[in-house]
């Protein structure tokens, strides 16, 4: 049960930190405005943290693979709550290279999930990537294609979902009319105990009740 997210998170990091290596400068800057050491060497030590923690923990989970990646996930969860804290308008965490990726909950909280699976999965027998996959059979293959997919709609997640959040907001389109309706109706009630009521000759100041 833990291994398939525990294997999604590896791979998750393994494209996060190709990603860093070959496309440092929006990590470098997303550093800099974090007010951390924000240089091109440094987003792609991070790449490179990232990838060989994500590969050892998809070869060697029981020998040290898991624990190096629940602990990752935890130093980057630690990131994000900072970034909420202290830079919640901050356009990017860095985490994803040239796609923005604005700081937010729920990548915090899978960020947490993902810790914890890392920590949980080397509790068991703690099998590598092959090895997993080959104990699975013929159902490898849809349970592979689910983990793509999955890794898909994990990335939509935090790079499109918060952005959409923050710029939505309740429409009025239903309500726009009905102040009007009553101002409308307020206004004729004012004037009928006036006196006044529609076509009355007093509305017309220079024409004189007898002259109609």
């Amino acid at each position: 049960m833990l291994a398939p997210v525990f294997f999604l998170a590896a791979g998750l990091l393994v494209l996060a930190g190709a990603t860093k290596i070959f496309r440092p400068d929006p990590t470098a800057q997303a550093l800099l405005d974090a007010g951390l050491p924000g240089t091109l060497g440094a987003a792609r030590g991070v790449g490179i943290v990232e990838v060989v923690v994500g590969v050892s923990a998809c070869v060697i989970p029981a020998a040290g693979g898991a624990i190096a990646l629940g602990a990752l996930y935890l130093v980057f969860a630690g990131y994000l709550g900072f970034l909420l804290v202290a830079r919640p308008d901050a356009g990017s965490c860095g985490c994803a290279g040239a796609t923005p990726v604005p700081p937010s909950r729920l990548h915090l909280v899978l960020n947490l999930v993902a810790g914890v699976s890392g920590f949980a999965y080397a509790t068991t027998a703690a099998p590598g990537l092959t090895a997993w996959i080959s104990s699975l059979g013929w159902a490898a293959v849809p349970i592979v294609f689910g983990l793509l997919v999955a890794g898909w709609l994990a990335v939509i997640a935090v790079t499109a979902a918060p952005a959409a959040f923050r710029s939505w907001s309740p429409g009025d389109d239903g309500h726009e009319h009905t102040p009007h309706a009553h101002d409308h109706g307020t206004t004729d009630r004012e004037l009928a105990e006036a006196g006044i009521a529609p076509g009355h000759a007093s509305l017309w100041p220079s024409i004189k009740p007898g002259d109609a």
